[in-house]
């Protein structure tokens, strides 16, 4: 029988800092999947500044968005759209892996085991 949870008897402090992979999914994760435009349920990302007008692939210039602002603001600068950023994004901090495995559907047999304030 493999066990579902290891506890550990101590724990080892990593000397380098983690990178957060930059994917749709911890898109999602760092803006509640919540659309940064309108609020409502995102279903897609969006690039603040497009690609093809020289925006990056970057945490700071990616949000997550729902299918109707991503339509309305099509391939143009924010400024030349009626849409505001309702926070500006950033790099998720450090302890991010933590509010990831918050959100996916754990094991029930788990829970005694997190926290979950």
């Amino acid at each position: 029988m493999i066990p579902k949870v290891a506890i550990l008897k101590y724990y080892v402090n990593a000397p380098y800092a983690r990178r957060i992979a930059l994917n749709k999914e911890n898109v999602f994760i760092r803006d509640n999947y919540k659309c940064q435009y309108c609020g409502s349920l995102a279903e897609s990302i969006d690039h603040i500044i497009p690609k093809s007008k020289g925006g990056s692939h970057e945490w700071s210039n990616i949000v997550a968005c729902c299918r109707g602002c991503n339509l309305n603001k099509a391939d143009n600068l924010l400024r030349d759209t009626q849409l505001f950023l309702n926070a500006k994004p950033k790099l998720p901090n450090e302890n991010f892996w933590i509010k990831a495995i918050l959100n996916s559907s754990p094991d029930p047999s788990w829970e005694k085991y997190l926290l979950t304030a």
